[in-house]
């Protein structure tokens, strides 16, 4: 026993611990990090594919528009919102499904998208859509109105060159179509432009303000739509 040194003690003390407790340092690690961080996170859903009524078409349905759409993982339930782009009100459904049925009102264009919800209350959009109800074939519509691009709605710019640009589509899509833009620090009531055929154009704006403009969307049939007003702000 006098020639047990204390430095023999502990090495000897240092291998039993090791080989008595080496699997459970590995258990002791391996439960650190599943229980010792933080927990996963909720997964979110991811968007649904639009499928019924395809986009830019003409829709005959007679009693009521059958929508559909593919099934989006993680989700649980989805709402549909569509919307009448000529009196701009908004309807929305919720359901279980991946397709309902509903009643619109004939002789209008409409927009239509899906937001996927899971039980972590997070959602996911799908694309948006536009479709045509005719309710009977007609020979002619009118183009959907035009979706500004840019400015963005409420935007703040310097003063000095401003582009607007916007996007168009046409149940027609043989036709063939004309811009008016209409811009001023009122009401959008002023044209500013008449018969452009580009969907963008940079104007000259150095007065700071709010200013109002819209697109109104002319196809060679006589028919037209309008964008609805858009404002942004500029400053110097």
């Amino acid at each position: 026993m006098k020639n047990i040194t204390l430095k023999s003690i502990v090495l000897i003390f240092s291998i039993l611990l090791m080989s008595c407790g080496g699997s459970g340092g590995d258990e002791g690690n391996n439960g650190g990090n599943n229980g010792g961080g933080d927990p996963p996170g909720p997964i979110a859903p991811k968007a649904a594919t639009l499928s019924k009524p395809a986009n830019n078409s003409e829709c005959l349905e007679v009693d009521a528009v059958k929508f559909e759409w593919n099934k989006s993982d993680d989700t649980t339930s989805y709402t549909i919102v569509v919307k009448n782009l000529l009196t701009q009100e908004s309807m929305s459904q919720t359901t279980t499904d991946t397709s309902v049925e509903i009643t619109l009102t004939k002789g209008f264009p409409y927009s239509w998208y899906i937001i996927s919800t899971n039980t972590s209350t997070s959602t996911a959009s799908s694309a948006k859509w536009k479709f045509y109800l005719s309710g009977t074939p007609q020979k002619n519509h009118a183009p959907f109105p035009a979706d500004i691009l840019a400015p963005k709605p409420g935007a703040t710019l310097t003063v000095g060159n401003i582009q607007l640009s916007w996007s168009f589509s046409d149940v027609d899509t043989s036709d063939t179509h004309k811009f008016d833009i209409y811009l001023d620090k009122k009401d959008a009531s002023t044209r500013n432009t008449s018969n452009y055929t580009a969907s963008k154009k940079t104007v000259a704006l150095n007065e700071p303000g709010t200013y109002y403009w819209r697109v109104v969307t002319k196809d060679n049939h006589g028919s037209s739509s309008d964008s609805g007003t858009s404002t942004f702000i500029l400053i110097e």
